[in-house]
């Protein structure tokens, strides 16, 4: 395996986790839309400033206190997650796009020319 393949294999990975963190953040929604219709449902109105909580805090509204956090938390950490990778991602393809071009090369395209007519001539000597 040369080392572009590898930067291709692991631009690959990096763009398949970086769509997990877009189901991530997903999930995030999903928690926090649900922890909202919990806490409307129990208390009649949505808390906007749930801390401090209320004096009667019971399970129902303790559930939906933590469905609203937790699709907080998991919504930005999918976000963080989905930035990080699309860097490695992109400095993968940059790697290989680098690699790619010809004037990055240690051997430059003229000298193989040279070579092979100076061969050719060396054979005509002969």
């Amino acid at each position: 395996m040369s080392f572009q393949d590898w930067q291709y294999k692991q631009a690959e990975k990096h763009a398949h986790n970086e769509i997990l963190s877009f189901f991530i953040i997903v999930i995030g929604t999903n928690l926090l839309t649900a922890g909202i219709i919990v806490t409307i449902i129990t208390t009649g109105q949505p808390l906007f400033f749930p801390y401090p909580p209320p004096r009667y805090l019971d399970v129902s509204i303790a559930l939906g206190l933590i469905l609203t956090d937790s699709g907080f938390v998991t919504i930005f950490s999918g976000f963080a997650l989905a930035i990080r990778y699309d860097k490695q991602r992109t400095w993968h393809l940059s790697q290989i796009e680098k690699s790619t071009d010809p004037k990055n090369w240690k051997v430059s395209v003229e000298k193989p020319n040279e070579i092979i007519q100076e061969l050719g001539k060396e054979k005509k000597r002969s």
